[in-house]
């Protein structure tokens, strides 16, 4: 389905709220990276809303699976025209975050088609990424990569409070965070708690995870955590518990945290592909060594679902929230395929997840 123009200032509809203009419509696509659903929405965050306090009632309201169409996260995205653009990402509870992998990887392939490159790079914060087509699978599915920041294992806020002034605390006993499980803190630039595992247990995983969002004078600046079960030399399944949004079917800068991490504690070479499954769904990363660092990337599905267009004002009321839009059939039923043939391979192998 090819792609709406891009829509700015000089022919978008606008209107004035709180001494603001704001467009008056608010065009979006729900996509999905390993069904980490996430709505791509064209513009600015502050293009559609005239405060932060609007911005964050109204990505409360969209992602919200009751009242609202139901998501992970929002991308908002200003496409400069050029194979450029910057974004923004919140997640589910208004809160903003550096990068959502997953996220990046719809955001990019939708900047891919509009401008029919082969590459384009999307700035966030301070970070560039950039974004590759990788084709299709057997099944059908669109691929991409993008090239994350590198890895730092000695972030200038540590994660973890004791780690001290280094910031360096790599498979250590903590047990503030787990009474038995060694953890490893790494930025991507997301902060994460990294711990290789024998055997999957999704109850200690939510335990877990909510022990480390209740606890911050331990973990100071929060943190995503995930549990690796290596499968086999080069294929491992992670499933993450997220800060601002819980269990999710998978995390994209937990992937490539988890995988600095298995070539930090010696597992696996850093350049060597691993094969990554997780309830959502099948992606691959790899590291790139650029002079001293390891710089993560991360290649798996950027699914469309919906196309839509709201008015902005809706999400700031109560809902519910409705949409009309075209449904993106063909690529939907290719990624259904993928993600059974995954499922299976995951319960051969005896994990059985919550399909989140």
């Amino acid at each position: 389905m090819e792609r709406r123009p891009v829509r700015t200032w000089r022919d978008g509809a606008k209107s004035q709220r709180d001494g603001k203009y704001v467009m008056s419509t608010l065009s979006l696509t729900k996509a999905h990276g390993s069904r980490n659903d996430i709505f791509v929405v064209d513009g600015a965050p502050l293009d559609h809303f005239a405060t932060a306090d609007e911005l964050t009632r109204a990505v409360g309201l969209l992602c919200d699976r009751k009242r609202g169409l139901g998501g992970d996260g929002v991308y908002f995205v200003a496409d400069h025209g050029d194979g450029t653009a910057r974004a923004w990402f919140y997640n589910p509870d208004g809160s903003e975050a550096l990068l959502c992998g997953n996220g990046m990887r719809c955001a990019g392939r939708i900047l891919l088609d509009r401008h029919r490159a082969e590459s384009v790079v999307v700035e966030q914060g301070p970070y560039s990424f950039t974004v590759r087509d990788r084709g299709r699978t057997s099944h059908g599915v669109r691929q991409v990569s993008v090239e994350l920041p590198a890895v730092d294992f000695a972030p200038g806020q540590p994660i973890v409070a004791e780690a001290g002034p280094h910031g360096v605390y790599v498979d250590r006993l903590l047990p503030a965070f787990h009474p038995a499980r060694h953890v490893t803190a790494v930025a991507v630039p997301n902060s994460h708690l990294i711990t290789v595992i024998d055997a999957y247990d999704e109850a200690e995983l939510i335990e877990t995870g909510r022990r480390v969002a209740g606890s911050p004078d331990v973990f100071p600046i929060g943190a995503n955590l995930s549990f690796v079960l290596p499968l086999s030399d080069d294929e491992v399944f992670i499933h993450t518990y997220e800060r601002g949004a819980g269990l999710t079917p998978s995390c994209g800068s937990g992937i490539a945290a988890s995988r600095a991490t298995l070539s930090r504690l010696g597992l696996v070479d850093p350049e060597r592909p691993v094969t990554v499954r997780n309830p959502g769904g099948v992606a691959r990363s790899y590291l790139q060594t650029v002079g001293a660092v390891w710089q993560p990337v991360l290649e798996g599905n950027a699914t469309l679902v919906y196309d839509a267009e709201l008015d902005p004002a809706v999400l700031l009321g109560d809902g519910p929230v409705s949409y009309e839009g075209a449904a993106h059939m063909a690529e939907i039923s290719a990624f259904a395929e993928l993600s059974r043939e995954n499922m299976k391979v995951l319960h051969e192998a005896g994990i059985h997840p919550t399909e989140v």
